[in-house]
């Protein structure tokens, strides 16, 4: 068992914004193939007024991690996008979809990478085992450096932009795991660390990131997407505008237990 301190904070304001999107390989695009599937009977946990995340159990509850899940030392968040269709019609069945494709050849990922999903109608899904409790080490293709906790949105944002209410659950999402983290998110913030290696950053290299990247900052890819990936550096005011906001309002710590 891995005992975390949470904290619940009250929203200020809603953060208005209009931005875009992420990206995964061609291979994973195949695979994230959504289907229909029911409505999660397993409701969401408010973890803050107006952000709610459905547990892994909404999803996942017969879909197990197939090995333990260490404990990560989060430094940094990194966006990306399944690079899957815009139009699928149920967010649970393509996490199950990702889930089978990335635990099975040739990964072999203990679970499905991405510690969160956000969809295109706001809905914020655990999803690396474990999340919703505490920090999780994530996996990556072609090497994970470490240290980042990963937030996907579902849908391709190579020519489009995710949808409002993506953006905005997005940004309170990150701002939630800044907070809970320790996180800096004021302007310019960065986070320096050695990387366990990566296709981009070999064991042992000291890279220095802003505190919230894209995929392609940590690897060669496209990922978030060409349109979207741009709009990163705009994210980064209005997330720590909206920390701030709850900050102001500050609760009790809200202690979960769960097992990784």
């Amino acid at each position: 068992m891995c005992d975390y301190e949470l904290t619940r904070r009250d929203v200020l304001f809603g953060t208005g914004l209009a931005l875009a999107g992420f990206a995964f390989g061609s291979a994973e695009a195949r695979a994230f193939a959504g289907g229909s599937g029911p409505t999660p009977e397993v409701p969401a946990v408010e973890v803050m007024p107006g952000l709610q995340i459905y547990p892994r159990a909404a999803w996942g509850s017969d879909l197990p991690p197939k090995a333990r899940l260490q404990r990560e030392d989060p430094r940094f968040f990194l966006i990306h996008h399944t690079a899957t269709s815009n139009y699928y019609t149920s967010a649970r069945d393509l996490i199950r979809s990702g889930y089978r494709h990335q635990t099975t050849a040739p990964r072999f990922w203990p679970d499905v990478c991405y510690e969160f999903f956000v969809g295109r109608d706001g809905d914020v899904w655990e999803g690396r085992a474990g999340a919703l409790g505490g920090p999780v080490v994530a996996d990556a293709t072609n090497g994970s450096q470490g240290f980042a906790q990963l937030v996907c949105l579902m849908g391709d944002f190579t020519e489009v932009q995710p949808t409002q209410a993506a953006i905005n659950s997005t940004v309170k999402l990150l701002a939630w795991l800044a907070d809970r983290y320790d996180v800096p998110t004021e302007p310019g913030a960065t986070a320096t660390f050695v990387s366990r290696g990566s296709e981009r950053y070999d064991t042992g290299v000291v890279v220095t990131t802003p505190t919230i990247a894209g995929h392609r900052d940590m690897s060669h890819t496209n990922c978030p997407g060409v349109a979207f990936y741009p709009t990163i550096p705009s994210l980064r005011p209005l997330v720590h505008a909206q920390r701030l906001a709850w900050k102001s309002l500050q609760k009790p710590a809200l202690r979960l237990s769960l097992p990784l």
